[in-house]
């Protein structure tokens, strides 16, 4: 769900959730301060997805960050999929996130669209969605959503298919 509003974080609560899942790009600043702090008031763990540096730089006024910061491939006006990959690259290394880190260096990084769809070449010629998750590991993430990656999987093969990044 998209969260805009308070309500919505205590009826996540009651429901018995743990975390929610917060897109920077859909709310003004002070509505992300607010609903960032109902969410912690309430024990909930806070994921921010964000899709530029200015949405980073946002979130670095908050006064307690948040517990993970999610990059994602997706365009919030579009809703396309940047299939290359390269923004979250890019925003793995970007100085936004560099400079959040240091305020904040406990926050876990994800990355979020299309990883384990996304393929990339290792300048051999071969290419594969294991080698943009180990490009995502080497800048910076921490793990990643693979709803879409394992939902392709064809006879069962989600076990072998997750070993193959190890």
């Amino acid at each position: 769900d998209l969260i805009l509003y308070p309500y919505q974080l205590y009826k996540l609560y009651l429901a018995g959730a743990d975390a929610v899942n917060i897109i920077v790009g859909a709310l003004a600043g002070k509505d992300l301060l607010y609903l960032s702090k109902i969410a912690s008031s309430l024990k909930l763990s806070v994921v921010a997805s964000v899709t530029s540096e200015v949405q980073i730089r946002a979130l670095s006024k908050l006064s307690g960050g948040v517990d993970a910061i999610s990059l994602s491939n997706r365009n919030l006006e579009t809703f396309a999929f940047d299939n290359t990959g390269a923004q979250v690259l890019d925003l793995l290394n970007s100085d936004a996130l560099k400079e959040y880190k240091e305020k904040n260096p406990d926050t876990v990084v994800l990355a979020e669209g299309r990883v384990g769809i996304i393929e990339i070449e290792d300048g051999k010629g071969d290419k594969s969605a294991r080698l943009y998750v180990e490009a995502l590991k080497n800048a910076g993430a921490m793990g990643a959503f693979v709803g879409g990656g394992l939902a392709n999987i064809k006879d069962g093969g989600v076990g072998e298919y997750l070993k193959s990044f190890k």
